[in-house]
């Protein structure tokens, strides 16, 4: 009888295959191969029970998938949450907005969660531009380094239930020191096995989702394909989600939303204060840099 599952993690030739509470070592099927098709984490799979004492399986289809990352490899995500330090190290919102442009990209949901705010003086600059994100749409967190008095934390911890979601973050930002809170079990072997091989307890190895509250959570070794060596400039002028919601307000349909563009609603929506500055520099940074070098596709 064929069943639906979702994979959990990849190891070697073997799919690990989440159904009804257990977890099924499965092989795809030839016929899938020869389609050129690959099972990654995150695929709803149909698959046959082959040995239910020893949970064996075998792969027969991968269902569609409704969007995919790209080194880490992951299907079917809901929402990448981006954490990203507001102090040790300094907010960096070249980093960030980078991070939102690829994931907007491809069809996906971000999430920002601040970190390190109790940190942060009260007349820092970062709180305004936080604050900017949410004013354009972004679901933003706000999180204390001492999260069991935090009530934000209970909020973004609330917001990852019944989800898929993936967590990525710059080097220091306290991506690993959030998931060790959310997911402390789960990542000590994780981290044992990392330590062993002399890779540091927070260095993550593959790629692999771990349950939570009716979601699932992932936590990758970052974004590696993340760099403008894999993406297009017309495709980064419709990469924000903001952006891609006005193309049709542009006079030009191949607009850039460059400066002095003949025609730019983006440019006038910067002029009037409803788009942020600094995010729209960092998107020139972009341009600027695919200007510079090489294309490189994935």
């Amino acid at each position: 009888m064929m069943l639906k599952g979702i994979i959990l993690k990849i190891l070697s030739e073997y799919a690990y295959v989440f159904y009804e509470n257990s977890l099924y070592e499965c092989k795809a099927k030839g016929k899938i191969r020869h389609q050129n098709q690959s099972p990654i984490t995150g695929d709803y799979v149909m698959f046959e029970i082959l040995d239910e004492i020893n949970l064996k399986g075998s792969i027969e289809k991968i269902v569609d998938r409704k969007n995919e990352l790209y080194r880490p490899r992951i299907a079917n995500v809901d929402q990448v949450v981006i954490i990203t330090s507001v102090k040790e190290p300094d907010f960096n919102s070249y980093t960030l907005n980078k991070y939102l442009a690829f994931i907007e990209f491809v069809n996906i949901k971000p999430v920002l969660a601040f970190t390190k705010v109790d940190l942060l003086s009260k007349n820092s600059d970062v709180w305004a531009l936080a604050n900017e994100y949410k004013k354009i749409g972004y679901e933003i967190y706000l999180i204390n380094n001492i999260i069991e008095t935090d009530k934000e934390w209970q909020k973004f911890i609330k917001s990852l239930e019944n989800k898929v979601s993936v967590f990525t973050g710059q080097t220091g930002a306290g991506k690993s020191t959030t998931l060790n809170h959310i997911l402390p079990e789960a990542l000590e072997k994780t981290q044992e096995i990392s330590k062993a091989l002399n890779r540091g307890k927070h260095t993550t190895t593959k790629n692999e989702l771990f349950m939570y509250k009716n979601g699932l959570i992932g936590d990758t070794p970052g974004f590696s394909s993340f760099d403008l060596k894999s993406i297009e400039k017309s495709e980064l002028a419709h990469s924000f989600k903001f952006f891609s919601d006005h193309i049709n307000d542009c006079k030009f349909k191949d607009c850039l939303h460059l400066k002095e563009t003949p025609g730019c609603a983006i440019t006038k929506f910067v002029k009037e204060g409803i788009f942020p500055e600094f995010i729209y520099n960092d998107y020139l940074k972009m341009q600027n840099e695919l200007n510079q070098q090489p294309k490189k596709r994935w």
